[in-house]
């Protein structure tokens, strides 16, 4: 069926007739209603704060109907939501008080008022197409006709041939627009199709769309360059490449809103005459390659695939990159492409889903097959660390996927990527005990140093603890459901401590020296205990253990200095109890001075050879050291001053700074 419409002139098409004859009916409205009986009667009579409050309030009326095309270009979905509601809402307030005042035949302002407001509404709609510009055009039609029915019914006739011209006049316009392809507008929500009478002339118009429709996409395709920039600016000023975003608008911000709307207007005018797969493809491919081209910048590679361990050129570059890429795309990329989608769309959710999921499934899946492939292949000990990396940053991601595939064509993702997470976990819980035989059965492990120092199967197992545990007491430390996780991998990290100082006690009796066996235990303990203090493990870990680990560690610091520096000490000592003493003979001074000079230098020359191989740790036994030994050592120098005078020069050796200078020297693994 033809739409009824009648010959329209040219000069009708132009939307400067338009916008002036809006602009001069709402205040030829305006003036009139001003002067109206009806406004008396609602308001009052006249004075000058209702002539400023109405002055205002028309100003507003009359640039926001001469500049209408413009701002409905800039302003957001959101802010119309909001116009609709407010007009919607002040209309009904209109109506009601309308109805109370409308107790005698209106005058002729009113008549002006309602017949000029009619016609700025029907200019209003050859302009923006907010949804409620021809609600209100009926609106104000119906008040005239009631009105002129009031006052006799054949001009009651009048008004509704006068509405009926318009509606006519409205109809006849946009179906010119359509055969010109300037622009089709549409309206209403009931998406009206338009029927063509021949098929020649029905496949032009569809021509005429699709031209407008990919002349559109080229037009945001030119941004594209601007938008990976900002997306990796946002990237570069997150804290720790952790996506801080919380306004995911930011990226439809950059662009140009008159591009977004046209587009939005075209997909509209295709999706009217049935080209719904040809505009969903069209925009597809276009954004599809946006987000292709993103994620390969950001995983730096070019041809490499990422869904395969074994293609990476490096794994553990490429899981700190899937991880970055992840968060990237999660994060800003796809909340970007659905916003932009319910942008472009709106008022289409169906054909939103429908493109939202083909753009994002293919990367999704990709990203989560690199995931995927380390549950499937045989891992090496270098492979099993990686997985407990990839394992929580998945699960930072799932309350993402969540979010954002929340609908039947994308839900399949999220149970994907929720599948791959237990496939991690069992991963790694089932490979402790390989993990443990891997560490306590290496060559490295039966090795016993000469020189003492951090055993590497210490080194190995707080490896293990830092890189297999630590993630998952991270991720596992609230909730009730992670509450048997968090305390199992606790359980775990201590098993694993118990047998490492199971095996050092055992590797200790194989040195000879009781200092260096002491020596030995007392630095691998303290560098464990600095370990645990030092990534946080305290509170995962039980308080026994703690506790007995700083004690069997001062016991070890004890014994330590027992068989060595005790006996070096006890020649500084004149008597067990010096203060009763008053003097002391000079030749057992003398005596206890070259024997504490002997026993010094060969301590020193033997300890020089032990190793320490953390400088802080090895600070550490040097200043315990020094804390005990120095203030004896000054403490008798000073008595043996005083005893020889001028001829304790001859036997003294060392000085104080000579000691601390030795003392400098321990523990560094020398053999001279």
């Amino acid at each position: 069926m033809t739409p009824l419409s009648v010959p329209i002139p040219s000069w009708l098409m132009h939307q400067m007739l338009w916008r002036f004859l809006g602009f001069a009916s709402s205040i030829v409205g305006l003036l009139c209603y001003a002067l109206s009986r009806s406004f008396n009667f609602l308001f009052g009579k006249w004075n000058l704060a209702k002539i400023s409050i109405y002055i205002v309030f028309s100003l507003i009326i009359c640039l926001a109907t001469f500049f209408a095309k413009i701002w409905q270009h800039s302003a957001s979905l959101r802010l119309r939501a909001h116009m609709t509601f407010l007009v919607l809402t002040v209309t009904s307030v209109y109506s009601f008080f309308f109805d109370k005042a409308a107790t005698g035949d209106p005058d002729a302002y009113s008549i002006g008022s309602s017949a000029s407001f009619a016609i700025m509404w029907f200019s209003l709609s050859r302009q923006i197409h907010c949804g409620f510009e021809v609600d209100m055009l009926y609106f104000f039609l119906g008040v005239l006709i009631i009105q002129l029915m009031k006052i006799r019914f054949l001009l009651s006739i009048v008004a509704i041939c006068f509405s009926y011209f318009l509606i006519i006049l409205r109809s006849s316009l946009d179906a010119s627009t359509v055969t010109d392809s300037e622009y089709l507008e549409l309206h209403d929500q009931n998406h009206v199709s338009i029927q063509v009478e021949s098929d020649s002339q029905q496949s032009n118009i569809h021509r005429i769309i699709m031209t407008k429709l990919m002349d559109c996409v080229e037009a945001l395709q030119k941004r594209k360059a601007a938008l990976v920039q900002t997306i990796f600016e946002e990237y570069n000023n997150a804290t720790n490449n952790t996506m801080l975003v919380t306004d995911y608008n930011f990226l439809i911000d950059t662009l140009p809103q008159g591009v977004v709307n046209d587009l939005h207007e075209a997909v509209k005018s295709a999706v009217a005459v049935g080209l719904v797969k040809e505009c969903s493809d069209a925009y597809i491919d276009c954004w599809r390659e946006f987000l292709e081209e993103c994620l390969a910048i950001l995983l730096e590679l070019d041809t490499v695939k990422i869904d395969h361990p074994n293609t990476l050129p490096t794994p553990y570059f490429m899981v700190k990159r899937w991880a970055e890429t992840c968060n990237v795309a999660f994060k800003i990329l796809f909340p970007f492409e659905r916003r932009l989608c319910d942008r472009v769309f709106f008022g289409l959710r169906s054909v939103s889903d429908v493109c939202f999921a083909n753009i994002c499934r293919e990367s999704t899946t990709q990203l989560l097959n690199f995931a995927d492939a380390f549950t499937s292949v045989s891992c090496s000990f270098d492979q099993i660390f990686i997985i407990v990396h990839i394992f929580p940053a998945l699960c930072d991601l799932i309350p993402h996927l969540q979010t954002l595939f929340c609908d039947s064509l994308t839900m399949f993702l999220v149970n994907e990527a929720i599948t791959i997470q237990n496939n991690l976990r069992e991963a790694i819980e089932g490979r402790y005990t390989e993990v443990k035989n891997m560490i306590f059965r290496s060559k490295k492990a039966k090795f016993v140093f000469p020189n003492g120092g951090i055993h590497p199967l210490t080194m190995d197992v707080l490896a293990y603890v830092e890189l297999f545990c630590e993630p998952f007491l991270q991720k596992y430390v609230q909730g009730s459901d992670r509450a048997g996780t968090s305390f199992s991998f606790s359980v775990e990290m201590v098993s694993m401590l118990k047998i490492l100082e199971r095996k050092l006690r055992i590797k200790s009796k194989n040195y000879k020296d009781p200092a260096l066996c002491y020596f030995f235990m007392m630095i691998n303990r303290r560098y464990i205990q600095n370990f645990v203090k030092r990534r946080h493990f305290v509170t995962h870990l039980c308080n026994d253990w703690v506790q007995n680990n700083t004690h069997k560690a001062e016991e070890n610091l004890e014994l330590y200095y027992k068989s060595s520096w005790n006996m070096v000490v006890d020649y500084l000592k004149l008597y067990n109890d010096e203060s009763l003493v008053p003097a002391v003979p000079a030749e057992s001074m003398k005596e206890k001075l070259i024997l504490f000079n002997s026993h010094f230098r060969k301590i020193c020359t033997l300890q020089s050879t032990w190793f320490v191989g953390k400088e802080q740790l090895r600070k550490e036994i040097i200043t315990s050291v020094e804390n005990m030994l120095l203030p004896a050592y000054g403490n008798f120098i000073g008595k043996f001053h005083n005893v020889l005078a001028a001829d304790a020069y001859e036997y003294i050796e060392y000085g104080m700074f000579d000691i601390q200078a030795r003392l400098n020297g321990l523990f560094r693994g020398s053999m001279n």
